[in-house]
């Protein structure tokens, strides 16, 4: 499960601390010290939580030579087998990060253009209804950019509004076996939603628009999205703990860190096929430290390609900007008390369990958690700002 619509500004604000607080807060310390709170903060916060089981963390800086991995709680609240640095897990919308760096791979190929009309690839068949306002379809004016950017229109399945039934969410947590192929999720928006908007005058975060990615790339690629990854991603950064959960596999699901929704722990449940190419990878945090690592020197993608998915126009929210399959957050934005800090900003892939591999360009240092809980959609990034407040008090020697 991926939508990150609940990552609010008011979770973040920090309302409290007061400057004298800060300036105490803000004292530098050692490494030893600072590894100590962030690992007493992780577990408070899978003690405090019934929601979660576990919380992971990464912090990997190049700047400073830093590296440490905390992993605290068990691998499943019904479990009492503790949870590994390197435990694989539900990585959420993390997944479109590496669904719009594919489409980047092919851009700089020379295969496509990201001005390309999706109609090119996707027959009338899937794209009816999809993006007709008043009588008037506008999906030959879809560009593959637009889906990338979310700014195409279209519905989102997973936590838009309905025009009748249930939500997405409401199914599923009334049914969590229910079992959906990619073109069953276009279809429940096509039955039960309204296109927000003509294509580029608006952002609407779509996991829709990024299953309908998935099948365009299996049509230019002739092959499984799974076998995409593998081919594309996977085999070439050496990820050999990542993979594509299949709507239809079983084969893995005890293995995988335990993911909760209103209760529910979806890790070994049919639902968990309401993701796919629009967040349906299988990762670990090493290999996340690989992917982003890798795309960040500029071993996966051209200085153009690289540029298009960082480019950070599109306003998501107060703070919180997006570009291709990536957000940014600009700290100062979030929170009057932050520029105090001052906390530099990080990006990258955001999922709406708790689970993100963000980078600081300006300390050059990568952050990977995972909570696995639908609660951490915005928690996630709200512990993320108070792990920065201890972690940059490293004493500089």
């Amino acid at each position: 499960m991926k939508k990150v619509s609940r990552i609010l500004v008011c979770v973040i604000v920090l309302i409290g601390i007061g400057f004298g607080v800060l300036a105490y807060m803000n004292r530098p310390i050692s490494e030893e010290a600072v590894n100590e709170k962030i690992e007493n903060h992780l577990t408070k916060i899978v003690a405090k939580n019934e929601s979660l089981s576990s919380a992971l963390l990464t912090i990997y800086s190049n700047k400073t030579g830093y590296f440490k991995q905390f992993a605290v709680g068990p691998q499943k609240l019904s479990s009492d087998q503790p949870v590994q640095i390197d435990s694989p897990y539900h990585s959420a919308s993390v997944g479109k990060t590496m669904c719009a760096v594919i489409f980047g791979l092919l851009a700089d190929e020379g295969k496509i253009n990201l001005d390309d009309k999706i109609n090119a690839w996707l027959d009338k068949d899937i794209l009816e209804g999809l993006f007709a306002i008043e009588g008037n379809d506008y999906s030959d004016q879809v560009t593959l950019k637009h889906l990338l950017t979310h700014t195409s229109g279209i519905g989102d399945y997973f936590e838009g509004p309905v025009r009748s039934g249930e939500p997405m969410l409401e199914r599923i947590t009334a049914n969590p076996d229910l079992l959906f192929t990619p073109k069953e999720l276009v279809a429940f928006t096509r039955e039960n939603q309204v296109p927000v908007g003509q294509p580029g005058q608006q952002f609407y975060y779509s996991d829709t628009g990024y299953i309908l990615l998935g099948l365009i790339l299996e049509e230019i690629e002739g092959i499984a999205y799974a076998d995409i990854l593998e081919k594309r991603i996977f085999e070439p950064l050496d990820m050999k703990d990542s993979y594509l959960k299949l709507f239809n596999d079983k084969e893995h699901s005890a293995d995988i860190l335990g993911v909760y929704l209103n209760g529910i722990d979806f890790s070994d449940k049919n639902a968990l096929s309401v993701d796919w190419s629009g967040g349906g990878v299988v990762t670990t945090m090493n290999d996340l430290l690989k992917f982003m690592r890798a795309l960040e020197s500029g071993e996966l993608l051209s200085d153009q390609g690289y540029s298009q998915m960082t480019t950070f126009n599109q306003r998501y929210d107060k703070g919180i900007y997006y570009g291709m399959g990536m957000m940014y957050f600009d700290f100062s934005e979030l929170s009057f008390l932050l520029k105090l800090t001052p906390m530099t900003n990080v990006y990258g892939a955001v999922g709406a369990t708790g689970s993100y591999a963000l980078y600081d360009k300006e300390e050059d240092t990568y952050f990977i958690a995972n909570f696995g809980s639908l609660d951490f959609a915005a928690k996630g990034i709200e512990e993320l700002v108070k792990i920065r407040m201890i972690y940059d008090r490293i004493k500089v020697e």
